[in-house]
């Protein structure tokens, strides 16, 4: 069996969000934030293959953010433990009906017996339903729900960078029964499948492997949410404008507060520019760092 180094140091909450945001933009595959318990500190951490990886991508780190704690912890742990960890660190998540439940706490906690439920294993590699990013998209989609509950037969939905799956699977939960998911990473789709196979319960989505070219190419949603950082959605915003119904909705997530401005004023001028024919009223909501926007078609 295999063994991995763990780099760990608690740091002050306000490091938290700017580290945060920091891993994913930069989609980083060592590093993460955590905190166990909503009154816990919040920890940074790294896994890397040896020591000498994990305090070489350390000293790169500081030359961002040269305030971080002096000391880390080094641990040596097995493939199979650092694999697991993460576990400890997922919590259950609902909004309004809508309830995410993580796999392996699957016969110990039970939703309301009206709830919309979703059981989720996404590993460290996909977005859990624990990001800010993803829970903001999933709020969009219960308002659209909502607000078009006697049309959810017939109402296409797209979800962009599906990663896990987890919204893609909210909608089909919440009585959406035109769905598809895409994402540009294979494993992501392969995730996907694995956690619509562990939810009998609901109709499976339509998944498939794409960019945002090709997967909104000739096609467009009623609702298509986007859960995608600033430095894809600005340079490939053309199909996403073009990927929504006149009368539909674009939800955008992965949007650090401070970018707001700048990609509504981007994709404000692209729709005035593509779609002239159609009026568009914006909206934003924060969760943390991240914002959202949505442009309602008209």
């Amino acid at each position: 069996m295999g063994t991995q180094i763990e780099l760990r140091s608690i740091i002050p909450d306000e490091m938290a969000d700017l580290l945060d945001g920091h891993f994913f933009e930069i989609e980083s595959a060592h590093w993460g934030i955590m905190q166990k318990e909503v009154d816990d500190p919040f920890e940074v951490f790294g896994i890397f293959a040896d020591a000498k990886t994990g305090h070489a991508a350390l000293a790169e780190l500081r030359i961002e953010f040269p305030n971080l704690p002096e000391t880390f912890t080094e641990t040596v742990i097995e493939d199979a433990d650092w694999q697991n960890a993460y576990k400890e660190f997922v919590k259950p998540w609902n909004d309004r009906q809508l309830h995410w439940i993580p796999l392996w706490d699957r016969d110990s906690l039970k939703a309301p017996a009206e709830a919309a439920v979703v059981y989720l294993d996404a590993g460290m590699a996909f977005g859990t339903g624990a990001h800010e990013t993803t829970r903001l998209c999933a709020r969009r989609l219960q308002d659209y729900r909502d607000a078009n509950i006697d049309q959810l037969d017939t109402a296409e939905l797209i979800d962009a960078g599906c990663g896990s799956g987890v919204l893609a699977l909210s909608a089909a939960v919440l009585g959406f029964r035109k769905i598809l998911g895409f994402d540009f990473d294979p494993e992501a789709i392969v995730v996907c499948h694995s956690n619509a196979d562990e939810n009998a319960h609901i109709p499976k989505p339509e998944f498939e492997v794409a960019d945002l070219e090709k997967g909104l190419k000739g096609r467009q949603a009623d609702l298509l949410l986007a859960n995608i950082q600033t430095d894809v959605l600005i340079p490939h915003c053309d199909p996403v404008v073009h990927g929504v119904k006149s009368g539909g909705t674009l939800a955008l997530s992965g949007i650090l507060v401070k970018e707001l401005n700048l990609v509504r004023s981007h994709y404000e001028a692209k729709f005035a520019e593509l779609r002239p024919a159609d009026t568009i009223r914006v909206d934003s909501r924060q969760d943390g760092e991240w914002g959202d926007l949505r442009f309602v078609l008209s």
